[in-house]
């Protein structure tokens, strides 16, 4: 067993994947941009608490095996704790992963008139989804991209579905004075 502190004590550590959570706490959360995908994370339990470090690069597991001082920079992680699963490997890495479990993320958005208004105008669907076993994110087949409040849309990537709703009493034409813009791509040859 690795011994692992933080600050210098004995704490207990465990590496895991996780799909990352958003946190609306703090409005700069540097993985924002990873909400929805698996990464992977150290589940540290230390003085009574339990929190997440973020591992990807290794760097939260290389600050608990260094005695956890803050000369070893890491990076504290948001996480699904329903998501949570042991690190481990295929039982054969030479073979394909067969995608049978997945992990959905979907997060449902108010669209408000403005910054100063809070009247929804609409509402909006961006969901993920990834392969849990080897987190392989899955990308959306035929949908254009960009943004639109007529008709589902993707991320440039093609790993976000953005779908336009309203609620089931809501006239068929709620949100549809929203803007949107739609993302094309010309080869150089098109000139």
């Amino acid at each position: 067993m690795t011994d692992t502190r933080w600050n210098g004590e004995p704490c207990t550590a465990l590496r895991l994947t996780a799909i990352v959570a958003d946190i609306d706490a703090f409005p700069q959360y540097w993985a924002r941009h990873l909400v929805g995908t698996r990464r992977n994370v150290v589940r540290v339990e230390y003085g009574g608490e339990t929190f997440y470090l973020d591992d990807e690069d290794g760097s939260g597991w290389n600050k608990l095996t260094h005695g956890g001082s803050p000369h070893w920079a890491h990076s504290n992680i948001v996480i699904d704790p329903d998501s949570v699963q042991l690190r481990g490997h295929r039982a054969d890495p030479d073979k394909p992963c067969p995608h049978e479990n997945f992990d959905a993320y979907v997060e449902v958005n108010r669209v408000t008139a403005s910054d100063s208004d809070a009247t929804v105008i609409g509402y909006a669907a961006d969901i993920k989804v990834n392969c849990r076993e080897c987190r392989e994110p899955f990308r959306w087949t035929g949908v254009p991209a960009g943004c639109s409040p007529r008709q589902p849309m993707c991320s440039v990537d093609e790993t976000e579905l953005r779908a336009p709703l309203r609620p089931a009493s809501a006239d068929p034409d709620f949100g549809l004075g929203l803007p949107g813009f739609a993302v094309n791509y010309r080869s150089p040859k098109e000139g």
